[in-house]
């Protein structure tokens, strides 16, 4: 946390520095000791574990785009001689929508293409794979003659075909009729103009042996009429509210079915929609969930076969946002044996992964913040990388590394101290600062139990005990007493905590944006209290080293829930 730059009295000297110990009148001391142990009584908070429920896999399949995803899903799925590979067009959604479930029931999975070219990651998996046929999705104007001539090469005996016609709603009978018999107990129809409802009640379809046909919100396609009519379905469940399939062309698909019987499942949005598939489609213990984003298409078109392959349910959530509640209640509902996480960590991060986890009690919610002394879980000085401190998490009062060095070492002012293992990074972000033109110095580093005490009794007397919770750590509890987080400043400069926002000055922008490149991590970053349980500070960075520090950047997490996630506590 942030100490003051306090002077203290030794020897008659005054210092400046992290050692130095601050005297307290000794009334107002034995106030602040009196208020902690009241304030620590009062609150009941049941010793936390971030394992709730051991046992749900979580996995991500991802590439660098949307074509080593697909890539990557399929290579996860289905081995190779595969009966058959669906291929569509990786730039636009009409004419792929509904292939997921003529792919699932062939066995198959779906890959992507360019228009005009076969990317090297489908390429890959199509050598792999060594189809016994292809289908493409889609005419000319999505996926070129030049790509299906080079697609032959890949197939082992069945040829490549086409599934196309006129337009979205055309192509989506044609994948149908070519896939589908009549007679079909349910059919599936969804608007044409977005893809989130066609997609996931894909899975829903696919688990059905149903097909999925397109409509425009207004009014029925003769296309899509006179596919319906040919299955003749005993009854037809519409995705998505009126304002994706109007009531009219619900009551058109009422002389269709053969039951008369049109259900429609729908929510206020795409993720409530997409719940509300989920819980009419599949039961609770599904084997697993697949993930998508309901951002963009490609990941959830090419999760239904692969879904499919395990009976598994398919959902969306915002990208890396958190996910909404209606999606958590769906998929504690479910209660997954498996989490599938579609696409690379610009597609989704881990926010989604905790949130889900959470969800389903595998892991258990990152606690409330409250002031407590529990001993946290890894607290060896080999540690460092995964020790949790945080309100209620404490190292102990005996923790003081052995392998202390001057700041100095690193290039830095000399006066604090840091593990050894530490100053060749800090060292490296040092120079690259200066380098910059963004020199940066050290405010305070390592802190002894002794040196916690007193800062944290300071802001009580600055500004009293609930104000100085929220700004500084009861000793025990403190980053700084791992010998790995530092409070950094501009060369020259006042305290940071001085600032407004040190992260506008240069200096503060150029740590913010680069300190993670050489191991460091912000533990308190701008509005997360609910989640760190302390303030903003943006001069307050740990060492975790630069692979972890890199993990933490892309997770969408803080340091504490990231830490949480990965079983410290």
């Amino acid at each position: 946390m942030d100490p003051p730059s306090v002077p203290c009295r030794q020897n008659g000297t005054d210092h400046r520095t992290d050692q130095c110990c601050l005297k307290l009148p000794t009334a107002l001391l034995t106030r602040s000791l009196l208020a902690l142990a009241i304030a620590l009584a009062a609150i009941a908070v049941p010793s936390p574990s971030p394992a709730a429920a051991a046992g749900m896999t979580v996995q991500r399949f991802g590439g660098a785009d949307r074509f080593a995803t697909a890539a990557t899903v399929s290579a996860n799925h289905f081995t190779p001689g595969v009966p058959a590979v669906y291929v569509a067009t990786g730039a636009n959604f009409p004419d792929a929508l509904a292939g997921g479930p003529a792919a699932a029931r062939a066995g198959a999975p779906i890959l992507l293409v360019a228009r005009t070219e076969v990317p090297p990651a489908t390429r890959a998996e199509l050598t792999r794979l060594r189809p016994a046929r292809i289908v493409v999705l889609g005419g000319p104007g999505v996926v070129s003659g030049a790509v299906a001539s080079t697609l032959k090469a890949f197939q082992t005996g069945g040829g490549v075909s086409r599934l196309g016609g006129a337009d979205r709603y055309a192509t989506a009978a044609a994948v149908s009729r070519a896939t589908f018999g009549p007679g079909l107990a349910t059919a599936y129809v969804a608007t044409g103009l977005t893809f989130p409802d066609a997609l996931v009640g894909g899975a829903a379809a696919a688990r059905a042996g149903s097909p999925v046909l397109l409509t425009k919100p207004n009014g029925l396609p003769g296309s899509t009429e006179a596919e319906l009519k040919r299955l003749a379905p005993t009854r037809i469940v519409v995705l998505g509210g009126t304002s994706a399939v109007g009531d009219g062309v619900l009551a058109r698909l009422r002389t269709i079915a053969t039951s008369g019987t049109v259900t429609r499942l729908a929510g206020a949005d795409r993720y409530a929609t997409a719940a509300a598939i989920s819980a009419a489609s599949f039961p609770a213990g599904v084997p697993a969930l697949y993930v998508a984003t309901g951002l963009a298409f490609p990941d959830a078109l090419v999760a239904v076969p692969a879904a499919a392959t395990s009976g598994a349910a398919l959902t969306l959530v915002p990208g890396s946002a958190s996910v909404p509640r209606v999606i958590r209640t769906e998929a504690a509902r479910l209660r997954p044996g498996r989490l599938a996480l579609l696409g690379g960590m610009a597609a989704m991060n881990e926010r989604v992964t905790f949130d889900l986890r959470v969800a389903v009690g595998d892991l258990a919610p990152l606690p409330a913040c409250a002031y407590k002394d529990v001993l946290t879980r890894f607290r060896g000085y080999a540690d460092w990388q995964r020790t949790l401190v945080d309100t209620i998490l404490s190292v102990g009062s005996g923790y003081h590394p052995g392998d202390l060095v001057d700041t100095s070492k690193a290039g830095l002012n000399a006066g604090h101290a840091t593990r050894s293992h530490v100053v060749a990074d800090l060292k490296a972000m040092t120079d690259a600062a200066r380098a910059a033109g963004r020199p940066i110095q050290v405010s305070s580093a390592f802190r002894s139990y002794t040196t916690q005490q007193a800062t944290f009794d300071h802001w009580v007397a600055v500004g009293g005990y609930q104000q100085a919770l929220r700004t500084s750590a009861r000793p025990g509890h403190s980053e700084h007493q791992l010998g790995t987080t530092f409070d950094f400043t501009s060369l020259g400069g006042r305290p940071p905590w001085e600032y407004a926002d040190w992260a506008a000055l240069p200096a503060g922008g150029w740590m913010a944006a680069n300190a993670w490149k050489y191991g460091f991590v912000m533990s308190y970053p701008r509005n997360a209290f609910a989640r760190v349980c302390y303030e903003y500070e943006p001069w307050h960075y740990r060492y975790l080293g630069r692979p972890l520090a890199a993990e933490v950047r892309a997770s969408g997490l803080t340091l504490r829930e990231w830490l949480w996630l990965r079983g410290s506590g």
